[in-house]
Formats: structure tokens, sequence, C-alpha cells
């Protein structure tokens, strides 16, 4: 199936806003797309619709109507893990099995699939499972979204890491919320990441305080070939 899974390296980095950038980018070519955030936690739900406000943001990128529960088919009202959260919250584990039969539904019904990640590739998200796993299984290639601020190299050299122990195929490297005015170090922060993982940076998003999918699905046609990327598939 044609399609990225959107990891990060940390949680808040930015991921629900560039996977609908990128989805509102392929939009624009005429790409049917569908979206899927199989596992998401926060501490209260975000409206009646949408359990997850990443899923609200997908899905409103996307056009779609589909049902939440399979946009989104494990939710816990509790900001951890969802394998932790579903153990404070005393509900039922979450399972890899059917977070991929809801996958393949959304996937039977478009041509490509933009799923995101929740965290980090290492995030449990059930018995002796991470999220990976889930990349894995459904064997769509990776784009790890990371940033300029201290502790990046660490964090995004360990991601890539994790990704390559997990036969995963990355597809590449987008660094978010670049400040307007960098200081040496996040300058030079992109090609040192390039150096140290040997994976491309295929786009370097600056911060904005206002940030929408259109406006980073702008910048994302304009930084990304676009091409080159979907011939991956």
């Amino acid at each position: 199936m044609p399609g990225f899974f959107i990891t990060g390296t940390d949680t808040g980095i930015g991921k629900t806003m560039i996977a609908s950038g990128l989805v509102w980018a392929l939009k624009q070519r005429q790409i049917d797309v569908g979206v899927m955030k199989p596992f998401a936690t926060a501490d209260r739900e975000f409206s009646k619709k949408y359990k997850s406000r990443d899923t609200f943001i997908l899905a409103k990128a996307a056009q779609t109507s589909e049902p939440d529960g399979d946009l989104n088919p494990f939710f816990y009202r509790k900001a951890a893990s969802p394998l932790m959260a579903s153990e404070i919250m005393g509900k039922k584990a979450p399972s890899l099995d059917e977070a991929i039969v809801a996958f393949r539904k959304i996937a039977s019904r478009h041509k490509f699939v933009i799923v995101e990640g929740i965290g980090g590739i290492m995030v449990p998200v059930a018995e002796k499972r991470v999220i990976g796993d889930f990349a894995k299984i459904v064997a769509l290639p990776v784009i790890i979204i990371t940033s300029p601020r201290l502790g990046t190299l660490n964090h995004t050299l360990l991601t890539v890491m994790a990704c390559r122990s997990l036969g995963l195929d990355i597809a590449g490297i987008i660094i978010n919320k670049m400040p307007v005015k960098p200081s040496t170090v996040e300058e030079k922060t992109p090609r040192m990441i390039e150096e140290i993982t040997g994976v491309g940076v295929l786009a370097v998003i600056g911060y904005s305080r206002n940030l929408n999918y259109s406006r980073t699905g702008k910048a994302i046609e304009k930084l990304i070939d676009l091409d080159s990327l979907l011939s991956r598939q």
C-alpha cells in the first residue's frame, strides 16, 4: 500500500502538523489520501466526533468523514503511552492486531495512506510491542520528524537506530520548528544530522505560532521534491 508512516523523536515535535500538511500537499495533486492515527492519548476527549485532536486535524486535511473508530481505533483519556494509559485507567489494552485490521480498512478505501504514530518510534502500544512494530507490519516507509533544539542529535540518532533495528525503511527526516533567527548550532543541525545518520533531510520547516496544515502543506510543496519522495513507493 503506498503511503508513509510519520514518527518523531519525541512527543510535541509536530508530527500532526507535518502529517496533515503532507496530506494537504498530496490532495493538491489529486491523490486520494486516507489518514489514520491508530493510537492516541490525551487528558480529555477533543469533541463528540473525534476523541483525539490529532485525528480531527488529519481528517480535516484529508477532507474525510470516515468514522473516528476507523481512523483512531484506540484512544485513552490519559496522557501517557497507550499501554500505560490502559493500565492506569483499567481499560482494555490496545491490540496491534485490531489496529492492523483498522488500517487495512482505511487502505482499502484509498490510493494512498498517511499514518501518524504516537510519541516516538519505541512507544509501547501493547504487551511487548511498540509503535514501530505497527509500522513494520503495514510496511510503510517512515518519515522522522525532529527539531533543531538542544539534544536533537542524540534523539534523532537513537530514532534512526531504532528504525533500522526494526527493519524499517526510512524515507527521510524533516526538521521542524527552526527559529526565524537560528543560532549557529541550530543552523548547522540539518547538515550534522545528515552526516551522522546517513539519512537525507527532506526539509527544514520554520517555526510559527500560527501554523496550520495548509500553510505547512505549502511549505512542504516548496521545500520537498514530492515526485522523488513518491517514487519510493
